[in-house]
C-alpha cells in the first residue's frame, strides 16, 4: 500500500469510527495506530511528527485513557494528514503544526521531575532568637 494509500485508508477509518462512539472498536484502534507508525516511517518533517502524534493519541484511546470528545480532533489530524501527502505543494505546514499541538493536547502531560525548592532568604543571613 503506498503511503497516500494508507493516509487516506486513516482517514476514511478515524471519520467512521465517530459513528461507534462511545464503544470504539479495540481491534481497529491497534490497525489505525500502526497504520499512523508506518506513515511516521515513510514520511518526514511535520507530516511525520503528525503521523507520530496520531499514533501515540490512538495508543491513548486503545487504552481508554483519552476522553472520547477528542476523537473528532483524531479525525480532522488524519484528513489534514492526508490532505498534504495528496497535495505537498499545497502550503499546509501551518495547518499540520496545528494539528499537531491539538493531537499533543490528547496526551499526558510528560512527567517532569519536581522542582527543588530554593530558599527565599539565604541561609547565611538567618539567625536564632532566643
Amino acid at each position: 500500500m503506498t503511503v497516500l494509500a494508507t493516509a487516506r485508508a486513516l482517514e476514511q477509518t478515524t471519520s467512521a469510527l465517530i459513528a461507534t462512539l462511545p464503544a470504539l472498536p479495540i481491534d481497529e484502534l491497534v490497525e489505525l495506530a500502526a497504520q499512523a507508525r508506518s506513515l511516521a516511517a515513510a514520511l518526514r518533517d511535520e507530516p511525520a511528527r503528525v503521523a507520530d502524534a496520531l499514533a501515540r493519541v490512538i495508543d491513548q484511546y486503545r487504552d481508554g485513557r483519552a476522553l472520547l470528545e477528542g476523537w473528532a480532533v483524531v479525525a480532522s489530524a488524519s484528513h489534514t494528514l492526508a490532505r498534504a501527502i495528496a497535495e505537498p505543494d499545497a502550503g499546509l505546514g501551518a495547518a499540520l503544526a496545528a494539528v499537531r499541538f491539538e493531537l499533543e493536547t490528547l496526551l499526558p502531560a510528560a512527567s517532569r521531575p519536581p522542582a527543588v525548592a530554593s530558599p527565599d532568604v539565604p541561609l547565611a543571613s538567618l539567625y536564632r532568637r532566643t
